[in-house]
């Protein structure tokens, strides 16, 4: 190799690599993080009217701050190791995961995402576990009371609408940890102290509270929820209508950590059956006259169910 001068390079070439050994790699520096301060007032208002404001801003307080939030990815397989990528079908799995492997998983309460990261306080057993995980569909179907559904029920026979099982599923679901994630740095951020925990921190009690939103029922869109109220719907048109509901975040304030709750609106398929929805639609009067293509495009963002 020769320099820009034309001169050869008298740079000694580097040293042959030692078989097996393997060169250590030289660690990152991270600067420490400087604590931050929050802006100062200079002084509160003197004129004018003093009134009473209700805001929209809850205090919240941390128990057993000193604990940690236990951070694993979750990994979800069908039962030929083929990826689950079905968009809501994780929470059912893990639902049933937690019921099934209670003592396993020592008793331990989830709080999970929906996608790819589950929390726990406090480590679970093992650092990796795997599991089986059967999960049951229902249908609805008539039954006689005295006995298991059949031709040779007889006529006239006291029957009775029951769910019963006509689909199951088997999944494989992984938990590996990821990271351990200090609560301390929570509190330590409200004293301007904030660390690479923080934001981490929390998102977990964003997590969390979701969490808690999914198991009443709620419809989860990102961070707001909707409670299946019919008082909230209101109809557009074309089979679609608004929902209302409420958008909630954690956030670090003067006061210490406080979670707003704010109104949020989102627009849902109305419920009930495909061609009533496709005539609504559509704005078409007989089935005969349904662009079935346009339907095929619009399947992609519903979630039939067979009764």
């Amino acid at each position: 190799m020769e320099s820009h001068n034309g001169e050869a390079n008298d740079l000694p070439p580097p040293p042959p690599l030692i078989a097996g050994v393997e060169p250590l790699k030289a660690d990152e520096t991270k600067m420490p993080l400087k604590p931050r301060s929050l802006v100062q007032r200079n002084g509160f208002g003197r004129k004018g009217q003093p009134i009473k404001l209700i805001t929209n801003h809850f205090k919240v307080s941390l128990v057993n701050a000193e604990e940690f939030f236990y951070h694993y990815y979750v990994n979800l397989k069908y039962e030929d190791d083929t990826p689950v990528d079905r968009k809501g079908s994780g929470r059912k799995v893990i639902e049933k995961l937690q019921q099934t492997y209670a003592a396993e998983l020592a008793n331990k309460d989830f709080a999970y995402d929906g996608e790819k990261s589950l929390f726990t306080i406090g480590a679970l057993p093992q650092v990796k576990n795997e599991f089986t995980v059967v999960v049951e569909d229902f249908s609805t179907g008539k039954t006689p009371a005295n006995g298991s559904p059949g031709n040779d029920s007889p006529p006239g026979s006291d029957r009775k609408r029951v769910r019963r099982p006509y689909n199951t599923k088997t999944y494989k679901v992984e938990l590996s940890f990821a990271a351990k994630i200090p609560m301390s740095a929570i509190s330590q951020a409200l004293r301007g102290q904030e660390s690479e925990h923080t934001q981490e921190a929390i998102r977990v009690i964003d997590i969390i509270l979701r969490q808690h939103s999914a198991k009443q029922g709620c419809l989860l869109v990102r961070q707001s929820f909707f409670h299946n109220n019919p008082s909230n719907f209101v109809d557009l048109g074309g089979g679609v209508v608004g929902c209302r509901g409420f958008h909630s975040s954690f956030r670090a304030t003067q006061s210490g950590l406080s979670l707003n709750i704010d109104v949020s609106t989102t627009m849902i398929v109305k419920p009930g059956p495909v061609i009533d929805f496709l005539l609504d639609n559509q704005k078409v009067g007989d089935p005969s006259m349904i662009d079935w293509a346009k339907f095929c495009n619009l399947l992609y963002f519903c979630r039939p169910s067979v009764h």
